[in-house]
């Protein structure tokens, strides 16, 4: 029997979210404290720490191109929707590995050039997205994997960057102001789906 259209979904969401857990374990970046006993072997090390870097960043845009892409062949509202989530996610994260690869020994114009560089994976992913939805009448059958598939991505960043912070704030304040961010950002997205739906 053919398999149950919510379990198909479901499975896809749990091979992003395993996927990016093997990209994580396996281009898993050192502690980058550096000291003045640093040897040059270490400094080597930091060096290396800033291409991962890159490397998985390169990973995460094609997904990011793949989202998109794919979210635009199944309606122009889910295109406008899942580009403004990523932008929101893109800038902090953007940032935070610009400070990364100038900590491995990256010139800023190096920096900068490198995040240009891995940004255009991003526009291969929404390449292959549309290559792969196929003919326009089967562009449902074949893209029906790509949403779910970098939902189980976001799922994993959230889960295993954002959520383990979260729980580490001990200021009830904080925390607080932290949970109603949350809320903010939930009611943002729904409020943006209905407007553009």
């Amino acid at each position: 029997s053919p398999v149950h259209p919510c379990m198909e979904k479901g499975l896809w969401v749990l091979a992003g979210l395993l996927i990016f857990v093997f990209l994580e374990k396996a281009f898993a970046l050192p502690p980058t404290e550096t000291s003045e006993l640093d040897t040059p072997s270490d400094t080597h090390k930091y060096k290396v720490s800033g291409y991962l870097n890159l490397m998985a960043n390169s990973f995460d845009n094609f997904t990011h191109g793949l989202a998109v892409g794919g979210s635009f062949l199944v309606s122009f509202p889910h295109g406008v929707l899942t580009t403004f989530a990523i932008l929101l996610h893109e800038i902090p994260h953007e940032v935070g590995d610009f400070a990364i690869l100038l900590k491995s020994g990256f010139s800023r114009w190096d920096a900068a050039k490198a995040q240009l560089c891995t940004a255009t994976a991003g526009i291969f992913g929404a390449l292959v997205a549309i290559i792969l939805s196929g003919s326009s009448g089967t562009v449902a059958a074949r893209t029906s994997w790509i949403l779910p598939f970098t939902a189980g991505g976001f799922l994993h960043i959230a889960l295993v960057t954002v959520l383990p912070d979260l729980l580490k704030e001990e200021n009830p304040k904080e925390s607080m102001l932290q949970l109603l961010s949350l809320l903010g950002g939930i009611t943002v997205m729904a409020t943006m789906s209905f407007i553009v739906e």
